[in-house]
């Protein structure tokens, strides 16, 4: 078993979404053992949060816990979201992006038309963390410290891609999330392609915001998470637990080092070279396009997306 890493983390605050169960709720466990000024516990009700931060104080002692809302599945809650964070919270050092869902091969559409695992896993977490970007960018300047934008991706990433008529399609995102497109073939892949499009979102975040800005993604290793919670017998066997899982986010969050870590893939506390197809043309490729729709997408579901973007990102 890795090593749990340990920090202080006195005067920081913290956010962890998914925080209800399986490794986002370790992680939160974690991160409360390091008393945290603020530890921001996300859930898609206040009252699944309310009871994680129960368990959270009986079990560490920790009373500075937050409870706050959020739902990936619809667009208008992340920005609902982020207008109320924005006036509560002054700083934010760690930003887990955690939640995450797996449809188990069943196309379902969110109310706002996304394929689920698309938005959900992909689209939700990536406009949840632009809209914090003068949050975070503004603690790195006012508290002279390096903030860390943690985004939970998989080791499937190595048994996917995104496919090449996707790619060529005048826009990639509108067809990997429609119906036509998604083939049960085309399908069966489609967790592995929402966890290729995170560690696509922390490669174009190292590349475009300033260095004092920490961005990586991580594998967890397979977990009996709530993801995974049908799994029995030897197929359960083979899973890790999700306190060892977490310990993977810990350590993205708060270990190695910094210019090691941005942009970087890691597993198992370790930084770890993405899959061939990422590196290779094709892989940048669809990277850059995908990048240059989701701004173009953010930009018209929530009007400060344009002014993130102009004043965050490089020229």
């Amino acid at each position: 078993m890795v090593p749990i890493v340990r920090g202080d983390l006195t005067g920081k605050t913290v956010m962890v979404t998914g925080a209800n169960s399986g490794i986002g709720f370790e992680a939160a466990k974690h991160f409360a053992t390091m008393n945290p000024a603020r530890l921001i516990i996300v859930c898609r009700s206040v009252e699944k949060a309310q009871q994680s931060i129960k368990q959270i104080q009986e079990e560490t002692g920790y009373k500075n816990a937050e409870p706050m809302a959020l739902d990936l599945g619809k667009f208008s809650s992340i920005s609902e979201f982020v207008t109320q964070a924005s006036k509560t919270l002054d700083r934010l050092d760690i930003l887990v992006e955690n939640a995450a869902v797996a449809t188990m091969g069943k196309y379902i559409q969110t109310e706002d038309g996304w394929e689920s695992m698309l938005q959900v896993n992909s689209l939700g977490p990536a406009l949840h963390v632009l809209l914090l970007l003068p949050i975070i960018m503004n603690t790195a300047k006012s508290h002279s410290v390096v903030p860390r934008i943690v985004v939970v991706s998989s080791e499937v990433i190595f048994f996917a891609n995104i496919g090449s008529d996707a790619i060529a399609a005048s826009n990639t995102l509108e067809t990997l999330s429609s119906k036509e497109y998604c083939t049960p073939e085309v399908f069966a892949t489609r967790y592995q392609q929402s966890k290729i499009l995170n560690i696509m979102l922390v490669h174009k975040l190292a590349e475009l915001l300033p260095t004092n800005i920490v961005p990586v993604a991580l594998n967890p290793g397979f977990c009996l998470s709530g993801l995974r919670r049908d799994a029995e017998g030897e197929r359960a066997a083979k899973f890790q637990t999700n306190g060892e899982g977490s310990r993977q986010i810990i350590y993205s969050a708060i270990g190695g080092k910094d210019e090691e870590l941005r942009g970087a893939f890691t597993s198992y506390s370790q930084v770890l070279e993405i899959s061939d197809w990422m590196l290779s043309e094709e892989g940048k490729k669809a990277e850059d396009k995908i990048w240059v729709e989701m701004i173009d997408l953010f930009g018209k579901l929530d009007d400060r997306i344009p002014g993130i973007v102009a004043e965050c990102f490089k020229a």
